[in-house]
């Protein structure tokens, strides 16, 4: 029993002696061409962009400049593309891809390397049946809204479909006042009380705006029939303040290929955040566009999107979700402290104008116990709690509807 007992121990110092430390170095970095363009049936003008690979560390982007863009169609139509600015490319007209066309995309780097696609076929179009939502506990247990996107049934036997969103939200300032203090002069400091103009400042309210950060597709082939049911589109915790006073959704739903739905499907995977190789393999996802100058060497990362798009917005108040109450974007426990800093000191110098001047604090109200007061005349509040710019500008968007 002894001699098994140290044959373990012999074989656990081998064991853990040879576990070294994973370090993840891009040693083996290539500088490929980096291509986002997706083409579909709206009529617009279509973004191309055309960056490089970075260095694992490295942030931002590496903008391909000067490159001569263009789609073909097997009509014999040339789309032209310009720099619009740094590596983005806008077409010359606005156009829509077509159905039973195939189109194919063109780039030529300013070094003289060239790329081109496969040909890529227009999808039908599938369109949104309804939005809808549901009330469901999310993976920490707290009540969320889930917000769920159904098509109408397709005569198809089954399709390919991408979804994306671009949700604005309108939230309110935890303190709001319309007049603001302006600063006249410093010499001497002289300073007055003045309306805000609600064309710049709002009227307390500011519109949040947030994407879709993940990649979401799903598909119909293995269904009965094809049509997407309550496929789950956006979670938001009930006590949020993005959903606290009116939330609206613009839910883009897109029908795509085979080849374009694998490449999302494989892209989503090395995108998951808990994936520690999300950041090195996606040289391995395949793309549809190849080098023509050195096809063997320059690889290409990105796709040659062509996807028929079908666009719906949904709006929804507070109280069409849930009678419960939400936490605003800035607790009003945190702003509780205001100052009444004096007009000027005694050395001279503006405390009121140093907090004005610092950007940190703005008017609140007049000092309800003594208006009439010279050296304390002003409650102050940090700017966060009494402008919710912070969220959002205050001017509505031209679409939206109270």
């Amino acid at each position: 029993m002894k001699k098994h007992f140290i044959y373990f121990l012999i074989i656990i110092q081998v064991v853990t002696s040879c576990i070294q430390p994973l370090e993840i170095d891009d040693i083996t970095f290539e500088e490929n061409i980096v291509v986002k363009a997706i083409l579909t049936n709206e009529l617009k003008n279509h973004d191309i962009l055309l960056s490089k690979t970075i260095h694992i560390d490295s942030t931002g982007t590496n903008p391909v400049e000067n490159a001569t863009v263009y789609i073909t169609d097997d009509s014999g139509v040339t789309y032209n593309f310009r720099e619009n600015m740094s590596g983005t490319y806008t077409s010359n007209v606005q156009f829509a891809a077509e159905p039973l066309k195939n189109y194919t995309l063109h780039i030529e780097t300013s070094s003289g390397l060239k790329y081109s696609s496969t040909a890529e076929q227009l999808p039908p179009i599938s369109e949104i049946d309804k939005l809808d939502f549901d009330i469901e506990l999310n993976d920490d247990g707290r009540e969320s809204l889930v917000i769920k996107a159904n098509s109408i049934l397709n005569s198809g036997d089954g399709g390919y479909y991408r979804y994306s969103y671009d949700e604005t939200y309108k939230v309110r300032a935890t303190y709001w006042s319309p007049k603001t203090i302006k600063i006249v002069s410093t010499n001497p400091y002289n300073f007055s009380l003045v309306d805000k103009d609600p064309n710049i400042y709002g009227v307390g309210f500011c519109y949040g705006n947030e994407k879709a950060k993940k990649i979401m597709v799903t598909e119909t082939k293995t269904l009965g029939e094809d049509r997407v049911l309550a496929f789950p589109l956006r979670t938001i915790p009930l006590d949020s303040y993005i959903i606290g006073i009116r939330y609206s959704i613009l839910v883009n739903q897109y029908v795509l290929n085979k080849n374009t739905y694998d490449y999302y499907e494989l892209l989503s995977k090395f995108s998951d955040p808990d994936n520690i190789f999300s950041q090195v393999q996606l040289g391995n996802i395949p793309s549809n566009i190849t080098s023509e100058t050195n096809p063997s060497e320059d690889k290409v990362s990105g796709f040659f999107e062509v996807s028929s798009v079908y666009t719906e917005r949904f709006y929804m108040n507070r109280e069409d979700i849930t009678d419960t109450s939400f936490i605003n974007y800035v607790r009003t426990s945190s702003c509780q402290e205001t100052v009444n800093p004096p007009l000027e000191d005694q050395f001279g110098g503006s405390p009121l104008f140093n907090f004005l001047n610092g950007n940190g604090y703005i008017f609140f109200m007049e000092d309800p116990n003594n208006p009439q007061s010279t050296t304390r005349p002003y409650f102050l509040i940090g700017r966060t709690c009494g402008d919710c710019t912070s969220v959002g500008p205050p001017i509505a968007p031209s679409f939206w509807v109270d």
